[in-house]
């Protein structure tokens, strides 16, 4: 009787022995899909950073493609406005050399000599020609009416002829070049007064040719 209780006592322990370790076995692959779970979670932290710096490059990259399509942009801009500007200046030239006046110079009286005022001035006329060098001209002498209209005729070509040398002197062709006198005859003031003298005492320039 003893050996049976024994036996089935020691039946009970080897049952219960192994329903513990089928329970532990169940619990372990159980929990074996938790692990894999946490192990893939690791890896997703660990590609995480990778993948913030590929979008960070990448912002970066798009940061720079914007500023180089700026500075492009600024430096069209900037060409245009260059471009407009010189096509003002030359447009402004164009103006200035179309609107040039041939100013008289004016004599003393009885004198063909050359003032300082008249040298300046035939400077001017003279730079003029030079970059217009399809202009040729004609210098009239002109004198108040006092005196004779020999006397006046002479003088007159004397009053051309200075100013036409002038010009040559500064490096325009004489060929470009004509002188004539009109003595007393064409005044530019009809007064009778010193004013007006003063102002017919000159010599006059008249431009022709392809200009």
């Amino acid at each position: 009787m003893k050996r049976f209780l024994a036996m089935l006592i020691l039946a009970m322990s080897l049952i219960i022995v192994s329903a513990c370790s089928h329970k532990s076995i169940v619990r372990e692959d159980r929990a074996a899909p938790k692990g894999e779970a946490a192990l893939e979670q690791m890896a997703e932290v660990r590609q995480a950073p990778a993948g913030g710096v590929e979008q960070t490059t990448a912002g970066k990259d798009g940061a720079g493609d914007e500023a180089a399509a700026g500075m492009e942009a600024m430096a069209k801009a900037a060409a245009e406005k260059a471009a407009v500007a010189e096509k003002a200046d030359l447009a402004k030239a164009a103006a200035e050399k179309a609107a040039y006046e041939l100013t008289d110079i004016n004599f003393d009286f009885d004198n063909f000599d050359l003032g300082d005022e008249a040298r300046e001035v035939l400077k001017k006329h003279a730079a003029w020609l030079t970059e217009n060098k399809g202009v040729n001209i004609t210098v009239e002498g002109h004198c108040d009416e006092r005196g004779t209209a020999e006397y006046n005729l002479a003088l007159g070509e004397r009053r051309a002829k200075a100013a036409a040398t002038f010009l040559v002197n500064m490096g325009i062709d004489d060929k470009r070049i004509k002188t004539i006198s009109y003595g007393e005859e064409l005044p530019l003031d009809p007064g009778h007064d010193e004013a007006a003298w003063a102002r017919n005492r000159r010599a006059h320039f008249v431009a022709s040719g392809k200009q």
